[in-house]
């Protein structure tokens, strides 16, 4: 494999908050990986091996203090730098900006939440703003710890608040400012706008109310965010059945049978069954948990069951990022598994990064431990059974 063939990976993954150590070393390592010279030939050992002993698991607490560090200027080395400096450093970054400990009414002191955010691997949707004006963030800095830290959406702009959220964070505004502005909301009267206002047309607070009235007469926004993730989920979901459908007619026993499948018989156990073919099931006949996995922490605590298909189908849980990501590994891994391993690479990159960004969800990361590991497989000879056997294993350490 050419060297310069993955210089893709890191021209297409944009630094994180101005400081590129996490990316560099993530890709650098998976360059090493790569190429290796037993990759190909036992690429389930060789993907196992980095992902259990070698990946780097970064903590939401780890770009925390990476931002902090930067931020803050301190000469010192990283690694070197006490954690009492961290936490010392957001406590009066709080104080001069006059920020509350929670967006909640709590009884756990400042420290101890400072604490938590600098130690957690993840955090609340809602934390993350309290910090954008705890910290003093840009808006892009609130921006990257949505999309690329907690791996969330972007802002929403169909969300009065985070709306609010966007414009006093882009203002300087302090957050009781924000909460004055949700009182407003409160108050206001929806009116509709012949045209939808581009939200970057919002340069002041009269604009901002226009905004907010309009929105508010919108009791569910066939454009937002979530439904365009949603309908996206439904196309990839029913492409993916497709594909099972043709598995399925082309098994020998099934064509013992003349019987026809189609996209409609394809259930979400179906789905499941083939995606997460390698995750043992129990005596129910359900996934074994994931705690029993060896890369639980890696993934997340997700996977693609039946359970949550069928959630999200029924709109109880939101579509997210993984289910994109995993769904467009599938229907790639099967549609070109006998293309060139880069190109099939580089069309999952492309494809799937359009798809993100058209969800506001923020480019694939080569630092987060799954879909780099998603990239690993589409780079071996055949992905799915590779995705397959790497689940398997990990239930088996």
């Amino acid at each position: 494999m050419d060297l310069k063939k993955l210089e893709f990976v890191e021209t297409s993954i944009e630094p994180l908050l101005k400081d590129e150590d996490f990316t560099e070393r993530a890709t650098q390592r998976f360059q090493n990986v790569v190429h290796l010279e037993d990759f190909m030939e036992e690429d389930t050992d060789v993907i196992f091996n980095y992902l259990y002993k070698e990946i780097e698991l970064v903590s939401f607490g780890d770009y925390l203090k990476r931002y902090i560090y930067e931020r803050a200027g301190i000469e010192e080395a990283f690694s070197q730098v006490p954690f009492e400096v961290y936490k010392e450093i957001a406590m009066e970054s709080f104080k001069e900006t006059a920020t509350p400990k929670s967006m909640q009414e709590t009884s756990t002191k400042l420290t101890t939440l400072i604490n938590n955010w600098l130690t957690q691997s993840s955090i609340k949707r809602e934390n993350v703003f309290l910090l954008g004006f705890g910290l003093g963030m840009t808006r892009e800095d609130v921006s990257d710890f949505l999309t690329k830290v907690s791996r969330e959406e972007d802002f929403d702009f169909h969300n009065y608040k985070e709306v609010i959220y966007w414009y006093c964070i882009g203002k300087h505004l302090p957050y009781s400012k924000a909460e004055e502005l949700i009182r407003k909301y409160g108050q206001l009267e929806a009116k509709k706008l012949d045209k939808p206002m581009d939200i970057n047309r919002v340069k002041n607070e009269e604009q901002l109310m226009i905004y907010l009235a309009n929105l508010k007469s919108f009791c569910v926004d066939p454009l937002s965010k979530s439904n365009i993730a949603y309908k996206i989920f439904i196309d990839l979901y029913n492409k993916a059945r497709d594909i099972i459908a043709e598995i399925y007619q082309g098994d020998e026993e099934e064509i013992g049978r003349n019987r026809i499948w189609d996209r409609e018989q394809i259930t979400p156990s179906d789905v499941e069954k083939v995606i997460c073919s390698g995750i043992p099931v129990n005596d129910k006949g359900n996934l074994t948990k994931i705690s029993a996995s060896t890369l639980a922490k890696h993934f997340s605590q997700k996977r693609f069951t039946r359970q949550r298909i069928t959630n999200i189908l029924s709109n109880k849980f939101p579509v997210e990022r993984f289910d994109l990501l995993t769904l467009g590994f599938f229907i790639i891994s099967q549609k070109y598994q006998d293309v060139d391993p880069w190109e099939r690479y580089k069309l999952f990159v492309t494809k799937l990064n359009e798809i993100l960004k058209e969800c506001r969800m923020g480019e694939i990361y080569i630092v987060n431990p799954y879909e780099c590991f998603l990239l690993l497989c589409l780079l071996t000879d055949c992905p799915l059974a590779v995705f397959a056997e790497i689940w398997e294993r990990s239930y088996e350490e």
